[in-house]
Order: structure tokens, then C-alpha cells, then sequence
């Protein structure tokens, strides 16, 4: 065992308290306020520099933002949760400019690598079953309707002791370090905030990854993701005119009608040949009585895209059906963007960097690295990755071998633990390949 991999092993006990305690605190969206201030008070002590509230989030460039009662009950159990050290970072973090940006620099020429680490749970309510093990270990989530059910609290995790690990060794290392805290994944509504704040301009290499997905088998890794797909997420407010839906019909403007309009031809638009696309209408609610013509329509919709192009094709043929129908039935609709996100692929050398780390690593066994994987969904990070590749720079997405209890976002979601050793090892080496000092690796 390398190295690399004795300073990752003597982490692992603080892996497994760490997950299990951010597991216990989970947060959603744009309010993950308590989660945000212990990071940042862990990372300030091991001397990064903190980017936090404006500097990080453009606040009208959020989306799928909560309720301000939601808001101001995040913060208040944020208050009950952290210590007077910890809690001095709420302020900044206004109504909801949560997550964080953490610089640190060796003081030598070199390359400017980031990494991304999101951190929001999910909306669903952790199992209570005696077989689920975060129940029975007492370290399942502390609030119901949020929980951990997607892995972020390994990838906080992971984060965290990365950094930790490149603190405590820089003089092994030139360039600077960046590590992005990301919030409001859930729904791809984070990095449309974040990222026209700048903070991936100029950086050289962007590295990010997830848990589990479709790489289901400890010891295992995806080192390429492709195909992740852009996606928009928006709703449809309809509002109609109510009238006697016997004595006088023809008074009202029936927005029940016009919603399941749109949402049938908004299903039947023409596929691309260029790519995969993709529509759904989740939820449909109209009406308000059975003998009313229905003033109001609501519904959620999403499209997705192989390529942001491909996206933006589906999103605009929605858009004309909502218009054209709203106008055939005289309803008015406002279209509410609650979030989105870029399509892509990895670059192929980010895609050849995991692979050889893979390769050289004693948590991961050969015959389970696999080299390249057409994803066909979304993930937040495929926004970022693609203003660095424009912008000139290299970035790529993994995906962390692991034995899941559950698939991702079920009640009863749960990981191997191990595999928090493999995901911490993967980073620190890349680190070590990309801005490492050739007489310290």
C-alpha cells in the first residue's frame, strides 16, 4: 500500500462518523444552511480561503426556490443544530445563498484544479424499519420528509477529507486547489446560481463524481460518464374563468381543459434525429368543483436533451403549446423555470486520468473499472463542466462502485461505507498526477 493510499485508510473511521453525522442532518435546496456552516468552519481551520453568499450564488439566477416560512424554519434548526463557532457563518448567507467556494494555494506555478462536492438531501422520509441500518445503527435523519437518499452525504464526505488531505500535505504539491460545495443538486437548480459568479472561470481541470448510480458493485468504478443530458424543469400556471358549468358555460375559460391539452401535445412532440429527447409532465392539478368550470391549471413538466441543443429544441416546442393552447381556450400562463441544467460528456484525458488512478489504487479491482458509460440522465455538474470545457479546460465525471440497499432517492437507501475509502483515494491521486511535485509522489 502506497503512499497515498496509508494517508486515506488512517481517514477511515472519521469517513464513516462523518457520513453518518451529515446523514443524521439533512437539508434540501437552497437550505442547506447547517450543512454549509460546518463546512465552512471545517475548512477554515485547515486554512482554506472562503467564498460564501454573493460571492458564490447570483441570487436571482436561483431556481426552485422554497417558501420564506421554509426558509426561516431551515435557519432556526440550522441555530438549534450548530455551536456559536460554527453558527457565525449563517449571516451570510441571507435567505438562502447557501453552499461555498474554499481556495487554497502552494505558492508555485502549476495548474488550477477543482473539485465539486454537492450537498443537499432529498425529499422523502427515511424508513423507520428495523432492517434499515441507518434506523437500527441511530444515524437516520433527524426531520421527516428530508433525507440522504442519494449519496451526497458521502460525497460531503469525501470532500471534506480530500481537502483535509491536501492541506496537510501542499508542499507536496504546485498550483491551487478549489473545492465547491454545491447546493440544490436536487432538481439541477444549483449550478445555474452558482456558476455565473465566476467560479469556474480559469480553472485548468474540474473533477466530480458520484456514489453508486449506475456503478453498483464495490470495488468498482465508472471512469468516463457520457451522455449526461440537459434538462429544463419548469411549471405551468394556467388561469381560466369560472362559470356554471350548466347555467352558463359558455362565460367560463376551462383551464382544467387547456392543461390536459398541453400536457398531450407536449408528450406527442416529434422525437430529434439528431439525439435522444425527452418530455414528462409530472403532475397535473386543476379545478375546483364538479359543477364549476375550472379557473386554474397547474402543471410540472420537464425536458431533456442529449445535447443542451437537443433540450432547447424540446423546451421551445413546449413553449408553443402553451401558448397556442392557452390562447384556443382564453386562458392566460406564466411558465415558472424551477431549474436546468447542461448536457455532455467527459473529456477523454479526465476519462484516461481516473483510469489509470483506478488502475493504481488498492480499492479498486481491475476487472471492475469500467473505462466509459452512456448515462442518458442529468446531474448538475454537467452545467459546470461544460462552461470549463468551453472556457478551454478539462473536466470529467465518475461514478464510485458501491453495494446500495435501496436505488437512489428510496426510503431505505443506503451505501457500503467502503466505499467512502476508494471515492477519498480516486481524488487525492488525480490531484497527485495533475499538480503534484515529481520528487514528492
Amino acid at each position: 500500500m502506497d503512499k497515498i493510499a496509508q494517508s486515506v485508510v488512517a481517514l477511515k473511521d472519521e469517513l464513516i462518523a462523518n457520513r453518518r453525522f451529515f446523514h443524521s442532518h439533512p437539508e434540501t435546496g437552497w437550505f442547506t444552511f447547517f450543512t454549509t456552516a460546518v463546512i465552512a468552519h471545517n475548512l477554515s481551520k485547515l486554512g482554506y480561503t472562503l467564498k460564501m453568499g454573493r460571492e458564490v450564488v447570483v441570487p436571482d439566477k436561483r431556481a426552485g426556490l422554497g417558501t420564506k416560512e421554509a426558509c426561516e424554519a431551515a435557519i432556526k434548526r440550522a441555530k438549534s443544530l450548530l455551536d456559536d463557532k460554527q453558527a457565525k457563518f449563517l449571516d451570510i448567507m441571507e435567505d438562502g445563498l447557501t453552499g461555498l467556494v474554499a481556495d487554497i494555494d502552494t505558492g508555485r506555478a502549476g495548474k488550477f484544479t477543482a473539485f465539486r462536492f454537492d450537498i443537499d438531501g432529498v425529499d422523502v422520509t427515511e424508513s423507520k424499519d428495523s432492517n434499515h441500518r441507518p434506523f437500527k445503527e441511530g444515524f437516520s435523519s433527524d426531520i421527516a420528509g428530508i433525507t440522504h437518499a442519494c449519496g451526497h452525504d458521502g460525497h460531503i464526505t469525501i470532500g471534506l477529507a480530500l481537502a483535509k488531505l491536501i492541506a496537510q500535505n501542499l508542499d507536496d504539491f504546485n498550483g491551487k486547489f478549489r473545492f465547491i460545495f454545491q447546493t440544490a443538486e436536487e432538481g439541477t437548480r444549483g449550478a445555474v446560481g452558482m456558476e455565473p459568479t465566476g467560479i469556474v472561470d480559469k480553472v485548468d481541470y474540474l473533477l466530480g463524481g458520484h456514489i453508486g448510480f449506475q456503478s453498483k458493485t464495490l470495488r468498482g468504478i465508472v471512469c468516463g460518464t457520457n451522455n449526461l443530458l440537459a434538462t429544463s424543469k419548469f411549471d405551468v400556471i394556467l388561469k381560466g374563468r369560472s362559470a356554471h358549468a350548466a347555467g352558463a358555460p359558455q362565460d367560463g375559460a376551462n383551464a382544467l381543459l387547456a392543461a390536459a391539452q398541453i400536457a398531450l401535445n407536449m408528450h406527442a412532440i416529434t422525437r430529434h434525429s439528431d439525439g435522444i429527447t425527452r418530455i414528462n409532465v409530472g403532475i397535473l392539478r386543476a379545478g375546483e368543483g364538479r359543477n364549476v368550470i375550472a379557473p386554474n391549471g397547474f402543471l410540472a413538466c420537464e425536458t431533456r436533451g442529449e445535447t443542451t441543443e437537443l433540450n432547447d429544441f424540446m423546451y421551445k416546442k413546449c413553449e408553443d403549446i402553451i401558448k397556442g393552447v392557452s390562447l384556443a381556450y382564453g386562458v392566460s400562463y406564466e411558465i415558472v423555470p424551477t431549474g436546468g441544467t447542461s448536457g455532455g460528456d467527459s473529456d477523454p484525458e479526465v476519462t484516461e486520468l481516473y483510469e489509470n488512478c483506478a488502475k493504481e489504487s488498492p480499492f479498486f479491482d481491475d476487472d471492475k473499472i469500467l473505462k466509459t458509460f452512456k448515462f442518458s440522465a442529468c446531474e448538475d455538474f454537467a452545467h459546470f463542466m461544460q462552461k470549463v470545457q468551453k472556457s478551454g479546460g478539462k473536466s470529467g465525471y465518475l461514478m464510485i462502485g458501491t453495494t446500495l440497499a435501496a436505488g437512489h432517492h428510496n426510503e431505505k437507501f443506503d451505501f457500503d461505507e467502503e466505499c467512502l475509502v476508494g471515492g477519498v483515494d480516486i481524488f487525492l491521486r488525480s490531484a497527485y498526477k495533475l499538480n503534484g511535485l515529481k520528487e514528492k509522489i
